[in-house]
């Protein structure tokens, strides 16, 4: 029974932190720097990215993104989302979401009748954008005290851009925070941002939830997994009673990398040095660790 009492209370720890806010820039109130983000039926796109940056090295649960439309009816003119996450270049984002260029760390382009988010009215005009970032884009591992860019537009069942409609979702800005802040569009004339165009605001006001990860820590395991030797200079070695279904490898910045598990054995002597995340992907549960390259 007391065995049973502590596995409860280890499974009920590990949920908890995969709830835990790593990172925070609130925005308080109901006044303060708004900025239209939002793309039409037509393919006009207004949007934002917001820098942030890390201080553990994390696997990322869900986004929440906070803004309000004025109409109130945000729910029913919902069509889904973009959302992308890209490295900096030079304090700007390393690709570019009108043109598709760049690699993304992660990338998220649902429609409305996608699972995986949800739409809050919190209250008054404001609402929530709780997105689920698993079951939409799998793992994503970010890396610590490394800057990123959030680029999000809501996708709404309107037929054209109109910077001063009631209907358009507005991304509120950050009461504080890294003031990393930029904007893009493909319209023309005052509101034409071809290139990402810096704005001298505190970013946008998000969170960001998971937990973080430690030179050998396990995310979720229900299995007795062992993966050695690491650090290890040419391969791995996974020792389980339990049927693999999947297996990948992921760089710092999120970027998965094919690796072929034979006989429970992956080769990384073509790996260049540094750490990596292994996912495993079993009958009983996933489990995450961290791998050391020499």
């Amino acid at each position: 029974m007391k065995k049973i009492y502590s596995l409860f209370i280890f499974l009920l720890f590990l949920q908890f932190k995969a709830q835990s806010v790593i990172f925070s820039q609130p925005h308080i109130g109901d006044y303060g720097p708004a900025f239209a983000s939002y793309t039409t039926n037509n393919g006009d796109l207004i949007g934002a990215a917001s820098s942030f940056m890390l201080t553990q090295t994390s696997t990322i649960t869900k986004i929440n993104i906070f803004g309000f439309q004025s109409q109130s009816n945000l729910p029913s003119l919902s069509n889904g989302f973009i959302l992308y996450i890209y490295n900096d270049n030079s304090d700007v984002p390393a690709g570019q979401p009108i043109l598709q260029t760049g690699s993304p760390v992660a990338t998220i382009n649902v429609t409305n009748s996608s699972q995986g988010y949800t739409i809050v009215n919190t209250s008054g005009t404001n609402y929530v954008y709780s997105i689920d970032v698993p079951a939409l884009a799998g793992t994503v591992n970010l890396q610590a005290n490394k800057k990123y860019w959030l680029f999000f537009v809501a996708k709404l069942n309107l037929s054209y851009i109109d910077i001063y409609s009631p209907e358009k979702f507005n991304w509120w800005g950050g009461s504080d925070g890294t003031p990393g802040f930029m904007r893009i569009s493909n319209l023309t004339g005052a509101a034409g941002y071809p290139t990402w165009t810096i704005y001298s605001y505190n970013g946008c006001a998000f969170t960001i939830e998971g937990s973080t990860l430690g030179t050998d820590e396990i995310v979720f395991d229900s299995t007795s997994i062992k993966v050695y030797p690491n650090p290890t200079s040419d391969y791995i070695n996974i020792d389980t009673k339990d049927k693999i279904r999947q297996v990948f490898l992921s760089d710092m910045s999120g970027k998965k990398i094919s690796v072929t598990l034979n006989s429970n054995t992956i080769d990384l002597r073509a790996l260049p040095t540094g750490s990596y995340f292994l996912t495993l992907e079993t009958e009983k549960g996933t489990v995450v660790k961290k791998i050391i390259k020499k």
